[in-house]
């Protein structure tokens, strides 16, 4: 699977046995394979030529049959192509995939840069990246996702604060800082080597060296102008889990807070529409995770 998920993420190239080798951390005779399994079903096709491998037209089948069992994710990817003609914004939709957040489709224009990222882009699961898929999980899940970052206790508790005014007020809002230079180059090591352990250690210390990556409302007026990178809201699943995300991208130029609140009660709006149209329910308050009162 490492090298479906792969190939996946980088959809506009084939790989040589020796790039996904290298990249993947694999030994060439596993290489050898596991490639010729997925040649043999069609989840992968061999260029003769360049000798690189690509996806396979049978995961197609694969993709509508996941969409089938997952109607949420057909209606989040329409309620994203809503927003986007109604705000003229560019819109986003995650999901869950793992120990990693996996993005599924954009709509809408295209930003001036590229941290929303690409479709099949996976991020680590670490704080505060996923922020509003942990925002409605256990203590547990809470408690490896910050630990996870090696966030410090002063950290953590601003991530719990964070989590549990993203449970309040049913949205998160990542600010630009999440998607500063320095954290992008880092998320891309980690996008391209994915079993280097190096690459994540290096994206935690970035992550843990950049301040101020999910906006806390307490204390601030309807004047006060932020900056962010999106808005999120969840979509819940049929036990009332996140399940995915719908997001907004912000634009470059600070805004007034009244109108992030405006905009993440639209959002939260259309992710409910989401979830209903998924067979999916919100949890009740005392489901919530009780993250804010542990750390």
């Amino acid at each position: 699977m490492a090298i479906v998920s792969f190939l996946t993420a980088h959809p506009s190239r084939g790989f040589t046995i020796s790039e996904l080798v290298r990249h993947l951390g694999m030994n060439i005779a596993s290489a050898h394979a596991t490639l010729a399994v997925l040649q043999d079903t069609g989840f992968v096709v061999r260029d003769p030529v360049h000798r690189t491998y690509i996806l396979g037209p049978a995961l197609a089948a694969t993709g509508f049959a996941a969409l089938a069992q997952h109607p949420a994710v057909v209606a989040a990817i329409a309620q994203a192509e809503v927003l986007a003609d109604e705000l003229d914004a560019e819109t986003g939709v995650t999901a869950l995939a793992g120990r990693d957040v996996i993005f599924l489709a954009r709509r809408g224009p295209v930003g001036l840069n590229t941290a929303i990222g690409y479709p099949g882009d996976r991020s680590p699961l670490m704080a505060p990246i996923g922020a509003v898929f942990m925002a409605w999980a256990d203590g547990e899940s809470v408690k490896a996702w910050i630990e996870r970052a090696g966030a410090q206790a002063t950290a953590a508790r601003t991530f719990h604060r964070a989590l549990a005014e993203t449970r309040a007020r049913g949205f998160s809002v990542p600010l630009q800082a999440i998607s500063s230079p320095a954290v992008v180059e880092a998320m891309a090591r980690v996008r391209n080597d994915p079993a280097d352990a190096q690459a994540e250690h290096e994206l935690t210390g970035v992550l843990q060296r950049t301040d101020e990556m999910l906006l806390l409302f307490d204390g601030l007026g309807p004047s006060h102008e932020v900056t962010f990178k999106t808005v999120a809201a969840p979509v819940f699943d049929e036990i009332g889990r996140v399940l995915l995300s719908i997001s907004v991208t912000g634009p470059e130029a600070p805004v007034p807070l009244q109108e992030v609140m405006r905009l993440g009660r639209r959002l939260a709006q259309s992710a409910a529409i989401a979830t209903r149209e998924g067979r999916g329910r919100v949890p009740a308050p005392d489901e919530a995770s009780g993250s804010s009162r542990t750390g």
